[in-house]
């Protein structure tokens, strides 16, 4: 294989990770005021452990407090001068680490369990809208089952789960009577309560809404789709390749006490108790 070729991501993880841009060449400005901070930093040190000597060994005669207030003064002034250039190189490295977080896709930055990196484009995914499926399973009196048994089906038939729930789930299912207000959230609460798995669960950020996560995974993973209910209308401009046909996304529906998935036969029938 030609060494010059280039590689092909394999994980999700490699597919949003940007490429890096080359740092910039060291301009003459930058290597002139590095230059100048050893040189300063260097004179007054020397000047400071020079001085004492200079003054017991040459010229002893003259008045020892002269001697001291010189010296406090160029300590005074190499501690300035060093928490100066600490300061100035602390701001750099803020706007670079601001800048680098700043081209990490959401997918990969709000990602607390650290598993969606790590997707494998080969691999077919679904990814489950959790909070619309789960409202779908309570306004059926069904609560979270419908989501619960959805995921469980669709792992053993091969497909690599993940589901994104909104940031308010916890206060939905507290609302619901799933737990008490006063308990502490958790993880471990959504995998108890849904029967999923620590890396395939994704909760996103207060303020945002689980759609954008759920459409930009099927943009990016090439063998996914999604089940919602939700259509989605209000992204149809910012994601028209992942809505150019009928077969992105599958709705949920319960029928002669099934659970079943529009445009996707279940290798076994999903029955309720």
């Amino acid at each position: 294989m030609n060494a010059t070729m280039k590689h092909k991501p394999i994980t999700l993880g490699e597919k949003l990770t940007a490429i890096k841009p080359k740092k910039p060449s060291f301009g003459s400005g930058g290597w002139l005021r590095k230059t100048l901070h050893i040189v300063i930093n260097f004179s007054l040190l020397i000047a400071i452990f020079i001085l004492p000597l200079w003054w017991f060994l040459v010229r002893p005669d003259i008045d020892q407090n002269f001697i001291l207030i010189i010296l406090v003064v160029l300590i005074t002034q190499w501690l300035f001068f060093v928490r100066r250039v600490n300061h100035h190189n602390a701001l750099k490295q803020t706007k670079r680490t601001k800048s680098t977080f700043a081209n990490i896709h959401f997918l990969l930055a709000n990602d607390h369990q650290d598993f969606i990196a790590n997707l494998r484009l080969d691999a077919k995914t679904v990814i489950l809208d959790g909070s619309n499926i789960y409202h779908f399973g309570h306004d059926n009196g069904l609560d979270a089952q419908p989501l619960g048994m959805i995921a469980n089906q669709l792992r053993t038939e091969g497909y690599r789960i993940v589901c994104f729930f909104d940031a308010n789930i916890f206060f939905t299912l507290s609302k619901h009577g799933a737990f008490p207000s006063d308990v502490q959230h958790s993880l471990k609460m959504l995998e108890d309560i849904f029967g999923l798995q620590p890396n395939e669960i994704y909760v996103v950020p207060a303020g945002e809404q689980a759609d954008k996560y759920v459409l930009s995974s099927l943009k990016h993973l090439p063998i996914s789709f999604a089940v919602s209910n939700d259509r989605f209308r209000d992204y149809s401009k910012q994601y028209p390749t992942v809505m150019k046909d009928n077969q992105w996304r599958k709705g949920v529906v319960i029928s002669k006490n099934e659970i079943k998935l529009l445009q996707h036969r279940f290798k076994t029938p999903v029955r309720l108790n």
